[in-house]
């Protein structure tokens, strides 16, 4: 195979270098602003010795800001060299990296929705757009937000969420029960053992899906029946004037109907479960 040759390689670099703006790269627009400048003509698929000399250009450029840059047909990929690593998406939301983080996105990304994948530790402050959720895939869990400041650390079995502003849904994948964060709280799952830890100041909750066991430690009953009615397959109904109550107390094993009798029991409340019709 004959090496690719870039005639004007050089100037290219230097055009990228001179309209770069720090900590954020459109593809799209690059490509088409470097070939204005050789003098090519746009045409849809044509040019893959531009792109490539347009992708090494910019590739130079952010290693030197801290990023390993990597694009294919499919989509970009980001890989933090150094900490505190900054970069604006496409949609303008922003990240700062950890070392050794990952981040990538396909080609789709900011059309119907605004999708990541992610490994290490990145925060986020996501642009708002309602009509586009923005959603972050690892490993082991989904979150999903409409604009808010937030950090995930993630690695094949474990995801952490910490949230600083906004709410964000937070879904495991197993079990797979939504959960609602707003500012303040974290959340920590183990995918291996299946325990999901959610914790806010004066609260905290503990499920454990290997051992059907809960730990609710001055949790609102909203959120205790949210959690036991996903996690058993029910349908509960709360009155609305109980559910500011907090509850504490630990369950392993339980059947729901021992579960709520329980609660009951102990606040006097009349929570029931309806029966599937």
């Amino acid at each position: 195979m004959r090496p690719l040759k870039f005639c004007k390689t050089e100037e290219s670099v230097c055009f990228v270098a001179l309209h770069y703006q720090p900590g954020r790269f459109d593809s799209r627009k690059t490509w088409a602003q470097v070939g204005k400048r050789l003098g090519i003509a746009p045409r849809r698929r044509s040019f893959p010795l531009l792109r490539r000399a347009a992708a090494v250009a910019v590739g130079i450029i952010l290693i030197t800001a801290g990023i390993l840059y990597l694009t294919t047909e499919g989509g970009d990929t980001f890989i933090a060299k150094q900490d505190r690593t900054q970069f604006t998406l496409p949609d303008d939301s922003r990240i700062e990296m950890q070392k050794g983080a990952i981040l990538a996105y396909d080609k789709h990304f900011d059309k119907d929705e605004r999708r990541v994948t992610i490994q290490g530790e990145i925060a986020f402050a996501v642009a708002r757009d309602e009509a586009k959720p923005f959603i972050v895939s690892t490993p082991a869990a989904q979150i999903e937000v409409l604009g808010t400041e937030f950090t995930v650390r993630a690695d094949d079995d474990e995801t952490r969420l910490s949230v600083a502003s906004g709410i964000v849904r937070f879904t495991p994948y197993d079990p797979v029960i939504p959960l609602l964060c707003t500012a303040g709280m974290t959340v920590y799952y183990n995918a291996e053992p299946g325990i999901i830890n959610v914790s806010s100041p004066g609260s905290e909750m503990e499920i454990n899906s290997k051992t059907r066991s809960f730990t609710f430690n001055n949790m609102g009953l909203g959120e205790i029946v949210m959690v036991l009615s996903r996690f058993y397959n029910v349908q509960i109904e709360l009155p609305d004037s109980e559910s500011h109550l907090t509850f504490s107390s630990s369950f392993t094993k339980g059947s729901i109907n021992e579960i709520i009798n329980i609660i009951n029991f102990t606040l006097d409340t009349h929570i029931t479960i309806i029966p599937p019709r």
